[in-house]
């Protein structure tokens, strides 16, 4: 899910009107006016996500895809934010922030909508809607006919739920995800020389340490946590220039994860294509417009209005349907699907896969993210600046279950499976372990289209 940006927006201490936008704006020290900038902040988030949940089907006498209604996704979450952040030199701004889940809950329904105009398999005309009867998701044993509710001991459902995931977050390590620490530094200040725009470079390094995702069938209320387990680099720079009442900006940034020891990036080995986690790049240009401003009595009304345009790119990770696919029965590691599953055929000794159930993780294809905000701040006088912001953002459809099947190997290699070579996978040492034909193959992978992303956020900041 696309990161709202809640960037420090304060004015410095003393009496004079920042001239950078919220995007550019950076805590300052050991200036004649200004000796030291401190600020902290607290925010509220509230997200939720709706999109449908596909399936490719091959058509009969042809080589061609359909693509087919099976399920739709929701989501709802409740985050906060504690932050603080301090200036150690000009412009030079360092900061700590600790984000934490209130909570988090997923469902997949059957594709119900229509509504009253659903036909579904035995009816009058052509099946336009979902239930159990005609549900590819259900006829692979992926989830049981009768549903599952996570929330309920893994119990069945009623209406068109299929699958509810169990609730997340909350208390202890089962609220976090990672603690940031980052430094910005306005490397050119319009606010120090007014015939330079204000031009920031950032750092920032999430650690995670929260309670790993998971989820197993067979213990449904063992694991609450909400961290992916991956620690994030991110590097970002972003530039803007004030014309009297009105800002233009944009910025860059770029995402690099890296996965934890006991997160479930699990490396396979060689014949597993690509194994690590999405990396993640975007930009946003906008508009901070300053309809009424006291600069003398610290005193200042913003309006800010955004484009972003963000790109995943191809790797593994948590997908909407992560939980349904985790530990199904339809997934385990069944040697006459995939024969890296069979033991006797593939050394296993850290018992990665073999005998493990499936951990939802799966290949997930490049898409882009398309998304707008708008934002209201407030400047109340010298300690004091309240925000409240919207974002609405769209994911371009995109396949889910990518893994392919493996990597052929030159057979003459020293240990035969060492040397990557082109050809078909044959031997159970090139097979992909986590390859799992159901829904890796082509004409039965998972597809999430028509992915929406709506978010309103409010935080308050105080300044010493």
């Amino acid at each position: 899910m696309a990161a709202l940006v809640l960037a420090a927006s304060a004015l410095p201490l003393g009496a004079r009107s920042s001239a950078a936008a919220e995007i550019t704006d950076v805590a300052t020290a050991f200036e004649d006016d200004n000796p030291f900038d401190l600020r902290a902040r607290i925010g509220y988030e509230h997200d939720e996500a709706r999109g449908a949940i596909k399936r490719e089907a091959e058509v009969p006498g042809s080589s061609e895809l359909q693509v087919l209604k099976d399920l739709t996704y929701a989501r709802s979450r409740d985050a906060m934010s504690a932050r603080l952040e301090a200036g150690i030199f000009h412009e030079l701004g360092v900061f700590v922030e600790l984000p934490f889940v209130l909570d988090d809950q997923t469902e997949l329904h059957y594709d119900q909508s229509l509504g009253s105009g659903c036909v579904y398999p035995g009816g009058t005309g052509t099946p336009n809607c979902v239930n159990a009867s005609n549900s590819s998701t259900v006829r692979d044993g992926i989830a049981p006919k009768n549903g599952y509710d996570a929330g309920a001991a893994g119990g069945p459902t009623s209406g068109n739920l299929l699958f509810r995931g169990a609730p997340r977050g909350g208390s202890g390590l089962d609220a976090f995800d990672t603690i940031n620490v980052g430094i910005n530094w306005a490397v050119l200040s319009q606010r120090r020389d007014p015939t330079k725009p204000t031009w920031v470079l950032g750092f920032e390094s999430d650690i995670s340490f929260g309670n790993i995702m998971k989820f197993d069938r067979a213990h449904p209320d063992a694991n609450h946590g909400v961290s992916e387990g991956l620690h994030r680099l991110i590097f970002r720079t972003a530039v803007s220039r004030r014309w009297k009442w009105v800002e233009p900006y944009a910025g860059l940034w770029y995402q690099l994860p890296i996965a934890r020891a006991d997160s479930l990036f699990v490396d396979y080995g060689p014949a597993e294509r690509n194994q690590g986690p999405q990396q993640s790049a975007g930009t946003v240009f906008g508009l901070e417009g300053i309809p009424w401003e006291r600069p003398k009595e610290q005193y200042k009304l913003t309006l800010d209005a955004r484009l972003r345009i963000e790109g995943m790119f191809d790797g593994r990770g948590y997908s909407e349907v992560w939980e349904m696919l985790a530990s199904s029965p339809a997934l385990s590691c069944d040697p006459t699907q995939n024969p890296a599953c069979d033991p006797k055929q593939t050394s296993n000794p850290n018992t990665k896969y073999q005998g493990q159930p499936y951990t939802g993780l799966t290949q997930i294809e490049n898409y882009a993210s398309f998304g707008a905000d708008f934002s209201v701040a407030a400047q109340l006088g010298r300690y004091v600046r309240l925000n409240l912001g919207f974002q609405y953002t769209h994911n371009q459809a995109h396949t889910i279950t990518a893994d392919d099947v493996g990597q052929s190997f030159d057979p003459n290699s020293g240990s035969g499976c060492s040397t990557p070579t082109t050809g078909r996978v044959t031997r159970p040492c090139e097979y992909n372990p986590a390859y799992r034909p159901i829904v890796n193959q082509v004409g039965r992978r998972y597809v999430v289209d028509g992915l929406d992303l709506f978010r309103v956020g409010l935080w308050a900041q105080a300044m010493f």
